[in-house]
């Protein structure tokens, strides 16, 4: 767990306040129930959408739109963005024997190669932004700095994307009048919080808890991790999402769990450092914003030149302080408001 020297207090930081701060999160699901007129909430429920709303947003026509959004982070930024998309270096549509997914991958000397399935689908659009974020951070790190610290930590690696999403969905909703659409970015928006800052640090509490059976020489069975993420689930979720005897086994697929030992609560950490530099790059205060951006574009260049924790301090994000991760509730608290508020529109 201290793989990159990051101490412990930042991984009890995380799930102590996410857990506490669990409210918002069900009262999206309760907000999900009313509106979808259900007796009760499962699961699988979570892949309804709120609003029949089909809006194909086509490659070419998204790029400007793309490079548009991230104005906040500067023109030299754009400009970068614009190579990017612009030079090839981006495998875009499905194809006969092409691998699933999406990811960005650099290469030191030459310039990242990103592969997308692009469908031209809401959650398609924000997956680009997401990996253009990577694209970007390796192309400002490899520019900066030698082969040898080239290379940055996962720790750091998911707060350049993460925050180009954010700065999307800033974009997306500033130009849409129509309600119906402004749901549906918001609800994307809310499930990636939770799967990617809520579900995750549930899962890494559920590890931690896991490891500390046998540290108090209790057996580990299927039964009592059965049993352990049951009262979990009850912890983080309450009432608002009914609970199936099959989630009680959701713990034996993760892959992490087996491989990379206290690897998921690094999702949840870097989802919290990019809400922290987005609440500050998009400040009305012009000196807040311009200190902020400074901060962050320092980050992006440094690469691994330095400890993941002690460059996240540099672009201003202290993961070891509560008010970080508080900031991620009250940023999914203030987004729940307004999804609330854009369904009363179309009632």
């Amino acid at each position: 767990m201290n793989i990159g020297n990051v101490p412990t207090t930042v991984y009890e930081n995380l799930v102590n306040n996410v857990k506490s701060g669990s409210a918002p999160l069900q009262r999206y699901y309760q907000l999900r129930k009313k509106a979808l007129k259900l007796d009760s909430y499962h699961v699988y429920d979570g892949s309804l959408p709120l609003v029949e709303f089909e809006l194909s947003y086509d490659y070419d026509s998204l790029l400007p739109m793309l490079v548009q959004s991230v104005a906040p982070l500067g023109k030299d930024y754009q400009e970068m963005y614009k190579q990017a998309t612009s030079t090839g270096w981006v495998d875009v549509f499905e194809s006969e024997g092409k691998n699933s997914g999406a990811y960005s991958a650099g290469v030191y000397g030459i310039h990242p190669f990103m592969l997308t399935n692009y469908s031209g689908t809401l959650e398609a659009a924000f997956t680009m932004a997401h990996e253009l974020g990577h694209c970007m951070h390796s192309m400002l790190s490899q520019k900066y700095q030698p082969y040898i610290t080239s290379e940055y930590t996962i720790f750091v690696a998911e707060v350049a994307s993460t925050l180009n999403e954010a700065l999307f969905l800033d974009y997306m909703l500033e130009r849409s009048k129509d309600p119906r659409e402004r749901i549906r970015l918001l609800q994307q928006t809310i499930d990636n919080i939770d799967g990617t800052y809520y579900m995750q640090a549930m899962l890494a509490d559920f590890e931690r808890r896991a490891h500390g059976l046998a540290e108090q020489g209790q057996p580990i069975t299927a039964d009592a991790l059965k049993g352990l993420y049951k009262q979990m689930w009850g912890e983080y979720y309450g009432n608002s999402v009914e609970y199936e005897d099959l989630l009680g086994i959701r713990w034996s697929r993760i892959s992490h769990f087996y491989d990379t030992p206290y690897y998921v609560y690094q999702y949840a950490t870097s989802f919290a450092a990019s809400a922290k530099i987005h609440q500050d790059i998009t400040s009305k205060d012009p000196k807040v914003r311009k200190a902020a951006l400074d901060r962050y574009l320092t980050l992006l260049k440094s690469g691994g030149n330095d400890y993941p924790m002690e460059q996240l301090k540099k672009a201003g994000v202290d993961l070891s302080q509560p008010a970080t991760m508080q900031a991620m509730v009250a940023e999914l608290d203030r987004l729940v408001t307004q999804l609330d508020a854009e369904l009363k529109k179309l009632n």
